[in-house]
């Protein structure tokens, strides 16, 4: 009664290839004596095959929710029978949903599970290529399957080409985020988080109609969504523009439980930048302070793991701001609000916004909590360098003192961790002098206020600003550090390149001897002349420097012997060759270094020749 080509052949086991397409090529083929080779075909096994078409006059789908799925149960020859679930596929289920007239195939299912269907299991091992128009058109075999084995499938309920009927987002802070629920045929269900990943999440949220996905939740992380879990191992490019052109295991194909439903992060405008706006709380003013940075229109913080000066250049030049001056973590200005949306950010510096940094990505914040948000100060003018003003406090005049840093119009000072000569040189280019006399340490002109702002300090004396120095980093600084620490430095004043402004002789008995008295920066001070510290060589400099004769008798007088003198006590281990033009040239401790010991009980005398003129 079926109508059609029925073909039967014994295939040679060594020819079974070659036979069976040449079966396939013959509408009947006698085989009676065929034979290969000499061989006669009936000394080997049979194998018997039947492709068979047939009339399939009409089709249904019973025991679903609707007509668009059920059991297949097919009209031929008079009497309704259902189809075997033995090699049933998609495209065998494509031909009978264009049968039915609906737009697609969503799904076969085996072992009767909308319920047994009439009549007998008429076909099996049905073979449609997807194109045919009617399932009569495909080969199949004649079934001897049981009712059990009754293959039912879901159409898309329209004449829509995509599966899903509608999408949601639900659980989240607003409608561009949430677990991921998707409408097949008016059911609501959702993703299995299985491989679920940021490319599943970016077609995801085109399809719910925003620009791109901020990150992919698994775990039911906004909480369980309804209905059934309706797709598993879902893996797309990130390109498609629905899922149905992605991989997957099939649509109802999940086992999954609701603990398991996928969810996403949608960026709620078209932007392109996920970030929208940044802004530091808890600091003195708007250019420092915790980290906040605006998502979908929600405030939320970035966790101070790995957080360091190159992601802080990023998020202040966000803010607006030309550099940052230090970066913090641990909630250094207090926790910030919102949810912990960033960590482990690795930024090279140069990136306009935080977007274009690496990370663990968007909301992966791990075990996070506020008790780490990082926080930055950003310099809040255009200056091309840190500091907005410098000043020497505390000394004999404006050449000298405790240094202080004004930095966002607070002033601070700096520790005296590795502090010397060569930093107090930039200190005085700083401050407008030509250079440094001397450094000094331990609070030697009094303690500052404000903030401590640099530590360990390392110039090699020939920078212009303390931004080009090494140190500890702008606010790093040792625990041990106090204002008893500050530093300060005494710079030469004016544009001279000598320091030793003049010198006099005084309290002696003639013009030409007396107390050693040195002028710098408009003071006169003394020389210290402790355990034989000024001999001969000393004093003939002095007396050449005073513009008196070297050629006779010098000598030297420890001790104040001609009285003390006032002031700071600028010298002490003076050691001259004797022919220098200048104490500049000489050795010495350093200016103003004189040690405890040195008060003005040690200062030095010195007679010159008195074959000298005064007119």
């Amino acid at each position: 009664q079926h109508h059609g080509v029925v073909c039967y052949m014994i295939l040679w086991q060594k020819f079974v290839k070659f036979l069976y397409a040449f079966c396939f090529s013959a509408s009947y083929i006698n085989i009676t004596n065929l034979s290969v080779s000499g061989h006669r075909m009936r000394h080997y096994k049979p194998v018997i095959w039947m492709i068979l078409t047939a009339t399939i006059s009409e089709v249904r789908l019973t025991g679903g929710v609707g007509p668009w799925e059920g059991t297949v149960e097919v009209y031929t020859d008079g009497s309704w029978g259902t189809l075997c679930d033995y090699d049933f596929d998609l495209k065998d289920a494509r031909v009978v949903c264009r049968m039915l007239g609906f737009g697609r195939e969503i799904q076969f299912f085996p072992l009767a599970k909308f319920g047994q269907g009439v009549g007998k299991s008429l076909f099996s091992y049905l073979s449609c290529s997807g194109n045919e128009q009617n399932i009569g058109s495909c080969g199949y075999r004649k079934s001897t399957c049981s009712h059990s084995q009754d293959v039912g499938i879901s159409c898309v309920r329209t004449n829509r080409l995509e599966t899903t009927e509608g999408i949601r987002l639900i659980g989240g802070t607003g409608p561009y985020e949430g677990t991921v629920e998707l409408n097949v045929n008016g059911q609501w269900g959702t993703i299995c988080d299985t491989n679920f990943d940021k490319h599943d999440a970016d077609v995801v949220c085109r399809m719910a109609g925003y620009t791109r996905a901020i990150q992919a939740f698994s775990n039911a992380h906004f909480g369980h969504g309804n209905g059934s879990s309706m797709l598993y191992n879902v893996h797309c490019s990130g390109n498609e523009d629905h899922l149905d052109s992605c991989g997957s295991n099939g649509w109802f194909s999940s086992t999954c439980t609701h603990d398991n439903d996928a969810g996403v992060a949608c960026l709620d405008s078209g932007r392109k930048s996920i970030s929208q706006g940044v802004q530091f709380v808890g600091g003195t003013g708007p250019h420092e302070g915790t980290v906040e940075i605006n998502v979908n229109g929600e405030w939320g913080t970035i966790c101070g793991s790995y957080f360091d000066m190159n992601d802080a250049e990023v998020i202040c030049r966000m803010a607006g701001y030309s550099r940052a001056l230090q970066a913090y973590s641990n909630a250094h200005f207090g926790p910030g609000n919102g949810s912990v949306i960033l960590s482990t950010l690795k930024c090279s510096g140069n990136e306009n916004i935080v977007d274009s940094c690496g990370s663990d990505g968007w909301y992966k914040t791990g075990t996070c909590a506020h008790s780490t948000d990082a926080g930055v100060v950003c310099l809040r003018n255009a200056n091309k360098y840190t500091t907005e003003g410098i000043r020497l406090v505390g000394g004999a005049g404006p050449f000298e003192g405790r240094v202080e840093l004004n930095i966002n119009g607070q002033w601070g000072t700096i520790c005296d961790n590795s502090f010397d000569l060569p930093d107090a040189e930039v200190i005085c280019k700083m401050a407008g002098y030509s250079s440094a006399l001397q450094s000094f340490t331990t609070g030697h002109f009094g303690v500052g206020a404000g903030p401590i702002y640099l530590d360990s300090l390392q110039c090699s004396g020939h920078e212009r600003h303390l931004d080009s120095c090494a140190s500890s980093g702008l606010f790093k600084i040792s625990s041990s550090c106090q204002h008893s620490d500050d530093v300060g430095v005494a710079c030469l004043s004016g544009n001279r390149t000598d320091v030793v402004q003049g010198v006099r002789l005084v309290g002696g008995f003639k013009q030409w001897e007396g107390r050693v008295e040195l002028k710098v920066n408009g003071q006169w001070d003394t020389i210290c002349g402790y355990s034989s510290g000024f001999d001969i060589d000393d004093a003939k400099v002095i007396c050449r420097m005073a513009g008196l004769s070297t050629s006779g008798k010098v000598q030297v007088f420890p001790n104040a012997y001609f009285g003390r003198g006032t002031g700071p006590v600028l010298l002490s281990g003076l050691t001259c060759a004797g022919h220098e033009d200048n104490i500049d040239s000489c050795g010495s401790d350093g200016w103003y270094k004189t040690g405890s010991y040195c008060g003005h009980q040690y200062d030095v005398g010195v007679s010159c020749p008195d074959d000298n003129p005064f007119g």
